[in-house]
């Protein structure tokens, strides 16, 4: 459901869970099966929506909602092949569905299928030549794989060469990614550039406004990029997510109190999420500073889910650092335990331990008197 919750808050909002409403009272007719697809998918019954979305497919081939439905369903039964193949095959039929693609994206900016997205859209570009929408996301599905540069070929000449009739959300989406190309070389003015060109289509796009700000930042002009973030925060619908945004940026260019700043409007806001919450406490703990927020921010993020191994990780850096080393291995432990050997913590969750409990270590010898030198 996590997948399906993300694509809800994507750019096509998986619009087509919401066409349908799912109704069989008596007397009235039975229900269609894309209808019941629907009402399946929304509800996690991935094996039935498959079943009810290829009867629809049957009936009318077209369909490219049912088609999508196909690929969610698939992706919930973890067939990430199969669910790209699906949103491929949708493509084929209709290659300017500019909902298929952001649904491609979202799809695999949640789970591990670069390398085959690469693959279907390099056979979709084979089969449909000249096409802007498959050229600038084939660009996109080279900057996953890691090959920029031929990912910076087809974007270049995606945002250098844009038919007029191109969607406005894919006209942005393409300046991003080539922006992002640009700050990951460090062609800051090129990156700032981009962004400004896409800003004249969204004058008061929070992401675009945060992207300059980023590029003015590398840059080292900190005040020239805080009249984009404080532009961003205004025009923003959602301050919790823009504000944490800005902080991010702050956070990864090195000014981690400047993250504070923008993390602490973030945590004033009613919708705050717990992993804002955690961000901004482990950031107190990591400058040493204002511990005793951070111990209330962390502990509102573990109170939030107690078997999140990063929250809880969080909590015990802020008991450490306020000598509480006893509790803080006891979170650690706990951490561990719940983390699975292999895991993506699971090493990193282990280093905290061996750091605490030789923290521990030396403090019992110094308290012993074993740990002083000769002159002490």
């Amino acid at each position: 459901m996590q997948l399906l919750r993300s694509l809800q808050r994507h750019s096509w909002a998986l619009a087509v869970t919401g066409v349908f409403v799912v109704q069989n009272h008596c007397g009235m007719p039975g229900i269609e099966h894309s209808q019941l697809a629907v009402h399946l998918l929304e509800r996690g019954q991935f094996e039935r929506a498959l079943r009810e979305a290829r009867r629809a497919v049957r009936e009318d081939a077209q369909d490219s909602n049912m088609r999508v439905v196909t690929a969610l369903a698939e992706a919930g039964l973890g067939r990430y092949e199969q669910s790209v193949g699906a949103l491929a095959g949708a493509l084929r039929r209709d290659p300017n569905d500019v909902r298929i693609y952001s649904t491609l994206r979202s799809l695999c900016g949640q789970q591990d299928c670069a390398e085959i997205a690469l693959g279907a859209l390099q056979e979709l570009s084979r089969t449909v030549e000249d096409n802007w929408y498959v050229q600038a996301n084939l660009g996109w599905a080279w900057a996953i794989n890691d090959d920029p540069d031929q990912a910076l070929i087809l974007l270049e000449e995606a945002v250098g060469d844009l038919p007029p009739e191109v969607d406005e959300s894919e006209q942005i989406f393409a300046h991003r990614q080539l922006s992002r190309l640009y700050l990951d070389t460090e062609r800051f003015a090129d990156a700032a550039r981009v962004l400004e060109g896409a800003l004249m289509l969204r004058p008061q796009d929070p992401r675009l406004l945060i992207g300059i700000g980023e590029c003015q930042l590398r840059e080292g002009e900190e005040d020239g990029a805080q009249i984009y973030f404080e532009r961003a925060l205004e025009a923003a619908e959602n301050t919790v997510e823009t504000a944490s945004l800005i902080a991010q940026v702050h956070y990864n260019t090195g000014l981690p109190r400047r993250a504070i700043q923008y993390y602490e409007v973030a945590a004033q806001q009613r919708l705050v999420t717990p992993l804002i919450l955690n961000n901004l406490a482990w950031t107190y703990a990591e400058e040493g500073i204002g511990l005793e927020r951070a111990e209330d921010l962390s502990l509102r993020a573990v109170k939030a889910d107690a078997v999140n191994v990063v929250y809880l990780d969080t909590y015990a850096e802020v008991q450490f650092r306020q000598g509480r080393t006893g509790r803080a291995i006891a979170l650690m432990k706990r951490a561990i335990a719940l983390e699975p050997e292999g895991g993506e913590h699971f090493e990193y969750l282990r280093g905290q331990l061996v750091r605490f409990e030789s923290e521990s270590a030396l403090n019992a010898l110094g308290e012993s008197g074993l740990g002083r030198s000769p002159d002490g």
